[in-house]
């Protein structure tokens, strides 16, 4: 994305929280890219939701692990797990996208847990398309910092 001489985001696109490049980010976000793809390629509507899911905790996942490498940030210290919880903490410009896969989070459990076996496939889609979007969110996030810092 351009930058602005001020370092800062193009008008009318999402300014990410200033943040240094994290390696363990970029191997995150690289897993949640996989699991996406192999989403995919499943038949099983369950299952291509579940493997979404996991590629948007992947995702948040590197939001977390960018948050980590910032001075006095303490992200994964506090009392919660909820990744959505920490990664509204970590980048309160995420916090849209924290509340719609906290709002699927049951869906997820029951899926795990063998209560639901199957979901509408447009349902499942449209998910996956979400997700989609949300990784490419925390990509241009991500991209953006090393074009600040380079």
């Amino acid at each position: 994305m351009p930058q602005i001489a001020d370092g800062g985001a193009v008008p009318g696109r999402r300014r990410c929280v200033a943040r240094p490049v994290s390696s363990r980010a970029a191997t995150m976000l690289r897993r949640a890219d996989e699991l996406l793809s192999e989403a995919a390629g499943t038949p099983d509507a369950a299952e291509r939701f579940q493997l979404a899911y996991l590629a948007a905790l992947r995702g948040a996942g590197a939001v977390l692990a960018v948050a980590e490498v910032r001075a006095g940030q303490s992200v994964r210290r506090t009392r919660t797990r909820n990744a959505w919880v920490l990664m509204t903490k970590a980048d309160p410009g995420f916090a849209r996208w924290a509340d719609f896969f906290a709002d699927r989070s049951a869906t997820r459990a029951a899926i795990e847990a063998g209560i639901t076996r199957s979901l509408p496939a447009e349902e499942v889609d449209t998910f996956y398309g979400e997700v989609g979007s949300f990784l490419h969110e925390v990509e241009d996030c991500l991209s953006d910092r090393v074009a600040v810092s380079e």
